[in-house]
């Protein structure tokens, strides 16, 4: 860990984990049930997905809910060890803008894509307020969703906080040398962001695992090695072809440079429409998330006892913020 370093993500301070909304960029969603998920018909062409992961991890929502009780009870804590002016900064709002697979496997919604080709509504409006300098993209972006200003911790905050030093990291054996008293009172262990996490699950130490987290990212990667998958990328591509534009696979329509501009051009949302028509008539997110979806509970089954822990956890806690 940097020395330098003073501040706390308040997301790790919320739920110990540094990473638990590291998937959203490709993820973040609702609870789903069996391998396969559901597929409900909405607007253009585009489905809501689920996926077997998502029982283990929170939606926006869940997120936005138990990082502001997991501050609350950070707060209640330091105040306890004697940091009587220490404050949990407020939450901002759930990011309302995605859903667990939106965008996952690509653009499908063929509305959007004819507005705004491969850049849905909020990413056009803030690559195009961002053009515009700093002002402008602050206006667009608006608040942190489910975020807000780390605190700056000085060292006896720090050692509170986490159980361990800044100079010594945040390994077991850091903790185990670091002091275990602060103000003349005893640290909590692993201090006061462990301390939440067990309060909040009841016991437990971690309240997503990692392991949730990989899954959701491996399952991803290994669904495109899957042959139903290349398969069916080859057909969209050759069904790419037939309307004039060369693409291997979506990732590589959506990817190109010349799309990299803030504001769709007129290229940019013909090569998009075509790739969601391709996508339709060759039906590849379908054969693409049901790969995933049956990789991912393979996965999951195969860790089936840490699994059933991480989601005894997400209950426990979303029970104790309803």
């Amino acid at each position: 860990m940097n020395k330098k370093r003073t501040r706390i993500s308040l997301l790790a301070m919320a739920v110990a984990s540094a990473a638990v909304m590291a998937g959203y960029a490709a993820s973040a969603g609702t609870d789903a049930g069996a391998a396969g998920g559901d597929a409900t018909a909405i607007a253009g062409s585009a489905k809501v997905r689920t996926l077997p992961i998502e029982q283990y991890l929170p939606t926006p929502a869940e997120f936005a809910k138990l990082s502001q009780a997991g501050g609350k009870l950070q707060q209640k804590c330091m105040q306890g060890l004697g940091f009587a002016s220490f404050q949990a900064p407020e939450q901002g709002p759930a990011d309302p803008r995605e859903t667990f697979t939106d965008l996952r496997y690509g653009t499908v919604d063929a509305a959007q894509a004819a507005r705004s080709g491969y850049k849905p509504a909020f990413v056009a409006a803030r690559q195009t307020a961002k053009a515009g300098g700093p002002a402008a993209a602050a206006a667009a972006d608006g608040p942190a969703p489910s975020a807000a200003a780390e605190p700056v911790l000085n060292d006896a905050e720090w050692l509170a906080m986490t159980g361990t030093t800044k100079e010594a990291g945040d390994t077991a054996k850091a903790r185990q040398a670091a002091p275990s008293q602060v103000q003349g009172k005893d640290i909590p262990p692993g201090g006061c962001i462990a301390e939440s996490t067990r309060t909040l699950t009841g016991g437990g130490e971690q309240l997503y695992a990692d392991l949730a987290q990989d899954i959701n990212g491996q399952s991803y990667k290994e669904s495109l090695k899957d042959p139903r998958v290349t398969k069916a990328f080859a057909a969209w591509s050759a069904c790419m072809k037939g309307k004039g534009y060369s693409y291997k696979d979506p990732m590589q329509a959506n990817d190109d440079p010349k799309f990299a501009a803030p504001t769709a051009s007129a290229e940019e949302i013909a090569v998009a429409g075509a790739d969601v028509a391709c996508k339709n008539e060759t039906k590849l997110v379908d054969v693409w998330h049901g790969a995933e979806a049956q990789i991912q509970q393979k996965m999951i089954n195969a860790k089936a006892k840490e699994m059933d822990a991480v989601k005894k956890a997400k209950q426990t806690a979303l029970a104790h913020v309803q």
